[in-house]
């Protein structure tokens, strides 16, 4: 069974899950592009095929394409999902290369990134680095918290749960993911599993090879 997913509008707060909602319409990856031949990829819209996604094994390659914006699971050669994704902003980009997960954790708090409280709970520093801000005296630094977290660098790089906006790179160099996608990849995949990114997509990607016309 294919089912078409639609995206709900950006989530408003930081490392939210992203709100889902199935639409019955069966349809073909090719369908898919196809329908979105004049805004693929700057969709917010996800494609699912069930079926195949429940086959996925901690080996189903897992690609990230940053000028996309996509990420894309496969399945027995086949696009089991694609879904988009915000990645690393100018100056903080995500690295281009196969990695191998480091780590898991369902629920993982950042050590770098965050936000920096005082003594009276009150917020003084709301996007914090905790390499370069100053926590002041009787104040925390609450590191933010990261739902299906994968990483992928031991630099603090990985995949998680987060807000994504179309076609916007504007993460701290992490690979935010919409919760439902995030989830179902945590749940295939092991320590161990490679996930490559790409600048372009990559040479599996059917979008590559134009269908042809009727």
């Amino acid at each position: 069974m294919y089912t078409f997913i639609k995206r709900a509008a950006a989530a408003l707060l930081t490392f939210a899950a992203v709100s889902c909602a199935p639409l019955d319409k069966p349809q073909t990856y090719s369908d898919f592009l196809q329908e979105h031949s004049k805004d693929y990829p700057a969709t917010m819209e996800v494609y699912l095929n069930r079926e195949q996604l429940n086959k996925a094994t901690p080996q189903s390659p897992i690609h990230i394409c940053l000028e996309q914006q996509r990420g894309r699971i496969y399945v027995e050669g086949q696009i089991a999902a694609d879904w988009p994704v915000s990645t690393g902003k100018p100056g903080k980009e995500t690295p281009i290369g196969t990695f191998p997960i480091l780590e898991k954790k369902k629920k993982h708090f950042s050590s770098t990134w965050g936000t920096i409280v005082d003594k009276d709970d009150i917020c003084v520093v709301e996007s914090a680095d905790s390499r370069k801000d100053k926590v002041p005296p009787g104040g925390e630094f609450l590191g933010a918290k990261l739902m299906n977290w994968q990483r992928l660098t031991g630099t603090g790089i990985g995949i998680h749960t987060g807000p994504v906006r179309c076609n916007q790179r504007i993460s701290q160099g992490c690979i935010r993911t919409p919760g439902f996608i995030a989830d179902a990849l945590f749940n295939i995949t092991q320590v161990g599993s490679k996930v490559t990114i790409t600048q372009a997509p990559e040479k599996a990607w059917p979008g590559n090879t134009p269908p042809a016309k009727p």
